[in-house]
Order: structure tokens, then sequence, then C-alpha cells
């Protein structure tokens, strides 16, 4: 799938992760199971691997849509939602800029881009190597 994501409770953190072509409608429908999903909740951090990107739609409108869809839904929780996008390609440094400049101060996002792991799961204030061994701790918590 282009677009998944893993909600990690205990790190109150949402990692998403996009790979090979980035489309508006693959973000739509991930951005609804997360909304829907019982472990979703007001505040959760964001962590978006866009790493694994080769392309991304153009349809500007479109991407503009979605993000007024996403900030639509996060502004009604009324709690400030931190964004932090790594990105650590060409293309995936193109996403990030057009996503994060995509949000505002009003939408209650925090949104900012990182080039390596460790410096995105530090802005997150997490301890972990790499998202790999965030992830293998997060499982082995899971009941």
């Amino acid at each position: 799938m282009p677009a998944s994501f893993q909600i990690l409770p205990q790190h109150n953190l949402v990692y998403v992760r996009y790979s090979g072509l980035m489309l508006v409608e693959d973000s739509l429908k991930a951005f609804g199971a997360y909304a829907q999903h019982p472990d979703a909740r007001p505040g959760q951090r964001h962590l978006i691997d866009l790493s694994r990107i080769t392309d991304m739609e153009r349809d500007f409108a479109k991407i503009m849509q979605l993000q007024a869809t996403k900030g639509a839904d996060l502004a009604m929780r009324e709690v400030e939602t931190l964004m932090v996008y790594f990105a650590n390609t060409a293309m995936s440094l193109k996403a990030a800029a057009l996503a994060k400049n995509g949000w505002s101060a009003s939408q209650g996002v925090i949104a900012i881009v990182q080039d390596t792991e460790e410096t995105a799961l530090a802005a997150l204030g997490l301890a972990a190597a790499s998202f790999d061994a965030l992830l293998e701790e997060a499982l082995r918590r899971t009941p």
C-alpha cells in the first residue's frame, strides 16, 4: 500500500509511511482510516516517512484540498499537533516542503522537516535508534 499508518499509543505517535508514487487519493484514504481508528486521539504526534516515495502527484489543487480536509479535522480537536516529516531524497524533500507549507498555525499544526531518522526521532523526544527499532519495540509491547 502506498500510504500506511501505525498508531503507537505508548508514544502518543502515529507513524505514517509512503512508498512509490504519492497520490492524494491514497493520502485521503489513509487519513480517513486513521480518523476512524479506535486508537486515534487528539494531539497525537505524527511521524511521516517520505523516504520511500519515487514520485508525487502534481495536481496542486487536489493537494491543497487534501490539506484543507486534514486541517479541518485536526482544527476541530482544539489541540496542537506536531508533524515531523522525514525526507532524505530530492523527491521526498520536495513533497515534505509542499506538505509543511500547506499547514498554518491557525490549523493547530506545527510541521517540521528532518533529513535523518536520528533528528526526526529526536524532534519527537524519542530515544529509539531508528524507525525500525521504534516499530519493533511497539510490536513487543502490543499484547
